[in-house]
């Protein structure tokens, strides 16, 4: 009885506060009493409004006409439903419980998938028959004003079966605190000239896709060694010519999700899962769901079900 006592207290608070909010239809603003009133009333107010006017304000009349029976009143009912985290964080939880039973399994078979391809590309690696590494930073600056113009990276190219008569390598680096994406992915490092033992050749330094941005700034001070130390780099031998014979990764066929998994998923805490799911929906079950959507496919029908008009106004304003 007390907690039934509590709980009809509590609606009580909620549906006098709301009571005070206009029941004007969100197409149209506030007054500043209405404004006043909905704020003294429920400080989470502000911010609601702060947003839904922000939205509002860049849709067109036909779509503000079609969610003209959504007030404000009723509109923050649904928006204090959606913020109730003592309403959602038992479902979320029994949800993840749920993903875990019906797609948990569908990890442990990415990793076989992913392993397979692994030991694929070791047993098939071109790097079993040259190594690449970095191995000179040359820079070359302005004389008038001091600023960096150009750099040129050496790799060391060492045959280790022999001659090899061409390579196509590309390159690409994180720095490694707050990288959170490789840049600088350069396919162009091409040498056509046969080597039969350790040489260094060298490639200059262009530009990255982020406009006005030069990957030649990340080169600016350093040496290699301070450059190892400051960033990862990924270096991929695509292609090499030997014994008149062109072997190159293209042949390989391994998928797509694979291969990108393999380069900014695997060693990368943040993004694993994220293309890990993709391996698992392209190449283990296509009607697998990842644990973000499955919950909010779950949450959305209770959304729903709630205020079917208000969940539809808010999936046009955030799309």
């Amino acid at each position: 009885m007390k907690r039934l006592s509590i709980l009809i207290f509590g609606l009580a608070i909620i549906l006098a506060s709301c009571n005070k909010i206009s029941d004007k239809p969100v197409s149209e603003k506030l007054s500043t009493d209405e404004l006043s009133k909905a704020i003294k009333s429920d400080t989470l107010f502000t911010s609601f409004y702060e947003n839904i006017r922000k939205g509002v304000d860049e849709i067109d009349d036909i779509k503000k006409a079609k969610f003209n029976d959504i007030t404000y009143r009723r509109l923050f009912k649904y928006y204090k439903f959606l913020q109730d985290t003592t309403y959602w964080k038992p479902l979320c939880e029994q949800w993840e419980k749920d993903w875990k039973n019906d797609f948990g399994i569908y990890t442990t078979k990415a990793d076989s998938t992913l392993n397979y391809w692994k030991k694929y590309l070791a047993e098939n690696s071109l790097d079993k028959y040259v190594k690449v590494e970095l191995a000179q930073i040359d820079k070359e600056y302005y004389d008038y004003i001091g600023e960096l113009k150009e750099v040129n990276l050496g790799f060391r190219l060492t045959p280790l079966q022999g001659t090899i008569e061409q390579i196509r390598f590309n390159y690409c680096y994180r720095a490694k605190i707050n990288g959170d994406k490789y840049v600088g992915k350069h396919d162009y490092c091409i040498s056509t000239s046969p080597f039969s033992s350790s040489i260094i050749r060298y490639w200059e330094v262009g530009y990255s896709d982020e406009v006005g941005y030069s990957d030649k700034d990340d080169f600016a001070g350093k040496s290699v060694e301070t450059f190892l130390r400051d960033y990862n780099l990924q270096i991929e031998i695509t292609s090499i010519r030997k014994n008149g014979v062109n072997i190159s990764t293209d042949d390989f066929n391994i998928p797509e999700e694979v291969s990108v998994y393999l380069t900014y998923g695997e060693n990368d805490d943040l993004m694993r899962d994220y293309y890990k799911d993709k391996v698992i929906k392209a190449l283990v079950n296509k009607a697998y769901m990842d644990k973000w959507e499955f919950i909010s496919k779950k949450a959305d029908e209770i959304q729903e079900k709630e205020d079917k008009l208000c969940f539809d106004f808010l999936k046009e304003l955030y799309k």
